[in-house]
This record gives structure tokens, C-alpha cells and sequence, in this order.
């Protein structure tokens, strides 16, 4: 199957976690240690510490590293002296080389964010509201809505993600959602607010049918359709929103 185009509105909507930097990795004991530990300066070691979640057999799993903030100078890392000296004797540096400021800042906006396994077979969102780093297993969307968590959660996206989750990051920004996601809620016509309202309320109340039939009306597509008919009318829809527009 051909992959689909990424579209300009998906834009910064999602991203895949960070690799693990082994050196960065610590025990439990490891981190208790540093916890424990002070400094000259008198900043506490808790500045430099961050958990991790990863999906380890289906599994989540939690963990801590040393993370320094990308805007340290060597100088202000090196005040941190326990964890400052265990990453220059591991790997002879202290800045972890895979860390993603733009999904950083990304997730530095929400309260909240949507993550998924990358090689889920059907897309089962979780909210992670706790500050952690995701892991490179996990997919994330950085939104706190419950109009894109109903939307990512229907069946209109998982007959898209059935298609495309070998790409699990393209799936998603190539994803036609009923309007671009950016779109202010004071931009939104009568009729979306209402759409926008149906679905948010389908999905804390849990009800799957419910979701379907108000995530379908916000498309202004019949409430019969086949799985095989969703992902031909996104198909489409994916086709239009990328195809130039003569002036």
C-alpha cells in the first residue's frame, strides 16, 4: 500500500518517544542513591532526575535516568555532582545525545498527553498525565482533548491505522481529521461545535456506539458504513487535503 502524504495541519500533533540512552538508565537503588545524595550548590538531585515509560511485552514500564535540561551549560550540569560524574565515567559526557526538544516542548504544553504502543494491533490510547519521558515504544499525541482522544479512539481511525500502523508516526499525520486539529474552538461553525460536543460526550461516557455514530456525522458520512468504506472515504478526503490548489 502506498504511504500516505503527511498533512500541514497534522503538523507537531504527534511523535515517536525517545530512544534510551544506557549510560542515562538507573536502578532503582541507583536512583535512590542520587535522591539521597546532596550538593555544594544545594540544589537537590531531583532537578536532573526524570522518569521514563516505556511498553516492554504489552507491559508498562517505568523507570528513571539523569536528564539534564537542554539549556544546562557544562558548567551548571557539573553542580549536580553525583549524577554530573556517573554519566562522564559511563560515557564520558553528560548531555544525552537522543533527547527530542521538539517533543519536549510538545509535551511541556499539556497537562496531559495520548500514548499508544507502536506496534499496537488496534489503537488503544492511554492519557499519561504524569511527567514522564515516553520511550521510543511509545507513540504519542501531544493533546489534552477528549475530541481528539474520541476521535483517535472510533473506527474511522482504526480502519486507517489497520492500514498504515507499520508507520505508526505517518499514521497519524497523515490522518484526515473533520477539520485541521489546530482549529480554534471560536473558529468552529454551529454545526462542529455541536459534532465536537456529541463526540466529547460519547467518549468520557465510554460508549463505543455512541462514538461511532457522532465521530461519522462529524465527517457528514451515513452511520452503515463498512470498515473497507471509512478507509476509502479517508483515503479520499487524505488525497484532497494534500492536492494543490490553483489560484
Amino acid at each position: 500500500m502506498p504511504v500516505p502524504a503527511a498533512l500541514p495541519e497534522n503538523a507537531g500533533l504527534a511523535f515517536l518517544g525517545e530512544p534510551a540512552w544506557a549510560p542515562a538508565q538507573l536502578t532503582d537503588r541507583e536512583a535512590q542513591k542520587l535522591l539521597a545524595a546532596a550538593n555544594a550548590c544545594g540544589r537537590p538531585n531531583i532537578d536532573v532526575l526524570r522518569g521514563r515509560l516505556a511498553v516492554v511485552d504489552g507491559e508498562p514500564v517505568e523507570s528513571c535516568q539523569v536528564d539534564f535540561p537542554g539549556h544546562f551549560t557544562a558548567q551548571e550540569a557539573a553542580l549536580y555532582e553525583q549524577p554530573f560524574a556517573l554519566l562522564q565515567k559511563r560515557a564520558g559526557a553528560w548531555r544525552n545525545p537522543h533527547t527530542q526538544p521538539a517533543l519536549r516542548r510538545a509535551l511541556a504544553r499539556v497537562s496531559r498527553w495520548l500514548a499508544l504502543p507502536v506496534g499496537a494491533d488496534a489503537p488503544d490510547w492511554r492519557w499519561i498525565e504524569e511527567e514522564v519521558l515516553p520511550d521510543a515504544s511509545l507513540l504519542v499525541v501531544a493533546r489534552e482533548d477528549d475530541f481528539t482522544h474520541g476521535i483517535l479512539s472510533s473506527p474511522v481511525f482504526a480502519s486507517w491505522w489497520a492500514r498504515h500502523r507499520a508507520q505508526p508516526l505517518i499514521a497519524i499525520e497523515s490522518f484526515p481529521f473533520p477539520w485541521p486539529p489546530t482549529t480554534p474552538l471560536s473558529a468552529l461553525s454551529k454545526i462542529q461545535e455541536e459534532h465536537r460536543h456529541a463526540i466529547v460526550r460519547a467518549t468520557r461516557g465510554g460508549d463505543a456506539g455512541a462514538l461511532n455514530g457522532a465521530v461519522l456525522a462529524a465527517y457528514g458520512w451515513p452511520a452503515n458504513l463498512s470498515e473497507e468504506e471509512m478507509f476509502e472515504r479517508l483515503a479520499m478526503r487524505a488525497r484532497e487535503s494534500v492536492r494543490p490548489r490553483l489560484t
